[in-house]
């Protein structure tokens, strides 16, 4: 662009010169030659009425000249122009006072007029004049100068904005580029430029492209760090329910026996009920802590959901309408699973909702069948979970509630793992959603009549 703008102003400056040569210098300087070379053959002639008849010694056609008696005889020259009376005198006066030859210029708008005077070889002074008219050529060569002159300033005026654009989007994708080094959910400015919206694009596409890739990483991360402390707690689970369950059991077996051998006061009675009872919560505990670790689970087989997720609806209703919660239940799909665990993983689901519902608001659970998998999706109108503590929520022993252990809804996560699924949670338009996904069953054959 500067060197377009560079060539332009020099072919400019080229045309502008030739046009003012052809205007005044040369046209002039002709003017002078012819001027000069006429008054030459003047004034070798005699004076006399018939001697300016001959032909003249110029070509230039409109030369004028003639002889004077002396400088103040202009006025008497035949047939001579107003305009030509003062500049013939200056130059006759002139040349009588040098008695030379004298060639003067004078402007006649919008001429030239060139007047040359010397002394005669007969006496008295000769002289020659000659009009220079603008020549005829010259409009059209200055509107051509004029158009190149506009081209050439808006070259110009390209170049500098052509430049300003290409530092100024540059500039921008330069700080763009470091503000993305920082935070890849920096937006990508759109350049003025066409050649370089492609770049931005590609900028764009990497920055998204290396977005996703650390968000994946990250959650790769957290689900290495959740096994590990799901390996973990497998390993402190087991030995848990080897050292603990036994003597658990014969703790729990040695009450029962006292208290149906022996007659026991009412107080030791309840007392050991009491530890009874305590002792069935430590090994469901145990239990839990198996699941959650993934060493406990049953046999599978081919479950029709829907009846499934309506009989835990029903079972719950009581427990449910208490809380002055409605429980909803629709939907059919078939699942390969171990019933009661997946049972056990619907409850917990079921009543986390019923818990977080206001009253007088419905929990709705519905089964989903699609050609891959089947979807238990559980709703409520609940408060749900503060934003930044939705990774924590299926963490074991994470809880928002006070009397709660926090393993409900890990022990169901565990189980939908566990059965090749997975459980998420979902927070839209003040609804709060669980999905349970498994993966789809072949549908039970039904026996003939």
């Amino acid at each position: 662009m500067l060197l377009g703008v560079l060539t332009s102003c020099l072919s400019l400056v080229a045309l502008l010169r030739a046009l003012w040569m052809l205007k005044a210098t040369q046209r002039v300087e002709r003017a002078r030659e012819a001027v000069l070379e006429e008054l030459h053959h003047v004034a070798t002639l005699a004076p006399s009425a018939g001697a300016l008849a001959g032909p003249p010694a110029s070509t230039l056609v409109g030369v004028r000249g003639g002889w004077l008696p002396g400088p103040d005889e202009v006025a008497a020259a035949p047939g001579l122009p107003p305009a030509w009376r003062a500049p013939l005198e200056r130059a006759a006066r002139e040349s009588a006072r040098r008695h030379t030859t004298v060639v003067t210029e004078t402007d006649v708008e919008p001429s030239k007029l060139v007047v040359a005077a010397a002394p005669a070889s007969a006496g008295g002074l000769a002289w020659v004049a000659y009009l220079v008219r603008p020549s005829s050529y010259l409009w059209p060569w200055r509107w051509i100068s004029y158009g190149l002159g506009a081209a050439t300033a808006l070259l110009f005026a390209t170049a500098v904005l052509g430049v300003y654009s290409l530092r100024r989007s540059t500039a921008s994708l330069h700080a763009t580029l470091f503000a993305l080094g920082r935070d890849l959910t920096t937006p990508v400015p759109a350049p003025a430029i066409a050649e370089l919206t492609g770049i931005a694009d590609g900028i764009r596409r990497m920055a998204s492209e290396l977005l996703a890739s650390r968000e994946a990483t990250e959650r790769l991360a957290r689900e290495l760090r959740q096994q590990e402390r799901m390996a973990a707690l497998g390993r402190v689970a087991t030995g848990v329910a080897h050292e603990v369950r036994n003597p658990l059991a014969s703790i729990k077996l040695r009450l029962d026996l006292t208290a149906a051998t022996q007659a026991l006061p009412e107080p030791a009675r309840q007392a050991v009920a009491a530890a009874s009872q305590e002792i069935a919560r430590l090994d469901r505990l145990v239990g839990d802590l198996l699941v959650v670790a993934g060493k406990k689970m049953g046999p599978r087989r081919a479950v029709e959901l829907g009846a499934l997720v309506r009989a835990r609806a029903d079972a719950l209703g009581p427990w449910a309408q208490a809380q002055s919660v409605a429980v909803k239940a629709e939907g059919a799909g078939v699942a390969d699973v171990d019933p009661e665990s997946l049972a056990r993983a619907i409850d917990n689901v079921l009543r986390n909702a019923v818990e977080a519902s206001p009253e007088g608001t419905a929990v709705e659970a519905r089964v989903v069948e699609t050609s891959q998998a089947v979807e238990v999706e559980v709703s409520d109108c609940g408060r749900g979970v503060e934003p930044e503590r939705v990774p924590e929520l299926f963490e074991p022993f994470f809880t928002t509630k006070a009397e709660g252990t926090g393993l409900g809804l890990a022990i169901s996560r565990a189980i939908a793992r566990a059965h090749g699924g997975d459980l998420t949670y979902a927070r839209m338009s003040g609804v709060t959603r669980f999905s349970l996904r498994l993966p789809r069953g072949a549908r039970p054959r039904q026996a003939a009549a």
